[in-house]
């Protein structure tokens, strides 16, 4: 099986790597013995659900796009993980952002997110624009804790240092927040 992207933390391969340069995942072609890949589930799931829509095998390529579409399309993100990655190219942009959206919506905290709305919004893509700031803006409020507007309270029963690097980290999100969405207001 060759991919365009690691499905583990979404570095750009080439198709003849075997090993993610990056993060080590195995990405080639696996032995026979191997339960543990994603591959041969993935399959088995577009081929169910090729039959149970009666659309011939053959198009199977063609469909498996847009199945993870209409999936992500309505909302069910998990599903649409699947299909998109089987599709991922570094100039499709509209399925790079499907699949950091995909990420976003069931864990914000998932470093792929970044990086696949990152690709996409950086290409001028705007709902990956959109969604990158939303991103930020999310990771921003996780360190906005209280007492931040202001100099270190001990009162709010935060350490100096929790206090410091929550404050570094919120700015930092929250600039970052604001820079993609005037990028995707100034694009749109």
């Amino acid at each position: 099986m060759k991919y365009k992207f690691c499905p583990n933390c979404g570095y750009k391969l080439e198709d003849s790597f075997v090993y993610c340069p990056k993060c080590g995942y195995k990405v080639g072609e696996l032995s026979t013995d191997s339960h543990l890949s994603p591959e041969p589930i993935r399959e088995q799931r577009v081929e169910n659900t090729i039959e149970e829509q009666n659309i011939p095998l053959q198009t199977k390529k063609e469909s498996t796009l847009d199945l993870g579409v209409r999936l992500f399309q309505e909302e069910k993100y998990e599903q649409a993980l699947s299909y998109l990655l089987d599709n991922a190219t570094a100039d499709n942009v509209e399925v790079l952002y499907m699949l950091g959206y995909s990420y976003f919506q069931l864990d914000f905290h998932d470093p792929n997110a970044e990086k696949l709305l990152k690709i996409a919004a950086d290409q001028g893509f705007v709902l990956a624009q959109k969604a990158l700031g939303q991103l930020y803006y999310a990771l921003a409020e996780e360190f906005n804790v209280e007492g931040l507007d202001g100099p270190y309270n001990p009162r709010y029963g935060y350490s100096p240092e929790f206090y410091e690097a929550a404050k570094e980290k919120c700015s930092i999100y929250y600039k970052l927040a604001l820079k993609y969405v005037n990028m995707a207001k100034n694009n749109g």
